[in-house]
């Protein structure tokens, strides 16, 4: 990771504006074409659920505001940032579940599907990475094509992006992702943000081989 130097940062006064607001996160929800993952991939045995999983992270990864995060009294930008998702365990509850990433298919796969399999077998909800900052955190909401989506925060100096997706709608012959994205806006603008639904669409679109 790098300390940002905020005197020489082009984007200064929007940090310093927005990081005095009592209500600084603002929240996207924005339908992505998904048709390859449904038609060419489920039928392949390729895990819908890791390859959109993937597709979020690489995208995520690809922007640097996504990777921004306070630390202290400084801004600091990751190298990379990792999946903490969540994933359904038993009596309809939810557990975390931590992945590290890479930009690398097959290696997410093997990484997830070991990941997943271990949270399964969790009995309570644990956070086991409150104490880091190079996470984003992220639902899958499979029951829902959801047009909105808001997430709890720890208040205004909580500046870890969440990033949720819903159930698959088709759609003038396409299948459509609904994908929620929200951000602190000291650090992330709806311009960074529009640069992520643009590569993801493109990653969904690509190889997964």
């Amino acid at each position: 990771m790098k300390v940002i130097d905020l005197d020489s940062w082009p984007r200064r006064s929007q940090f310093e504006f927005f990081r005095g607001v009592a209500s600084p996160h603002f929240s996207l929800t924005a339908s992505v074409d998904a048709t390859r993952l449904v038609e060419e991939l489920k039928p392949r045995g390729i895990s819908v659920f890791n390859a959109a999983l993937f597709a979020i992270m690489a995208a995520a990864n690809a922007v640097p505001e996504l990777r921004t995060r306070f630390r202290g009294g400084q801004v600091i930008e990751h190298e990379a940032v990792h999946a903490s998702v969540t994933v359904p365990i038993e009596d309809d509850r939810f557990a975390f579940c931590e992945i590290e990433f890479s930009p690398l298919w097959p290696d997410f796969d093997a990484r997830c599907r070991k990941a997943v399999a271990n949270a399964r077998r969790q009995t309570t909800i644990e956070d086991k990475v409150a104490h880091r900052d190079e996470w984003i955190y992220l639902s899958c909401l499979p029951w829902i094509s959801f047009t909105a989506m808001t997430n709890p925060t720890n208040g205004p100096d909580d500046c870890t992006p969440r990033i949720c997706w819903g159930k698959f709608d088709r759609h003038d012959g396409a299948w459509r992702m609904p994908v929620g994205v929200e951000a602190h806006h000291a650090l992330v603008d709806g311009l960074h943000v529009g640069k992520f639904y643009r590569d993801l669409e493109q990653r969904l679109s690509g190889n997964f081989d």
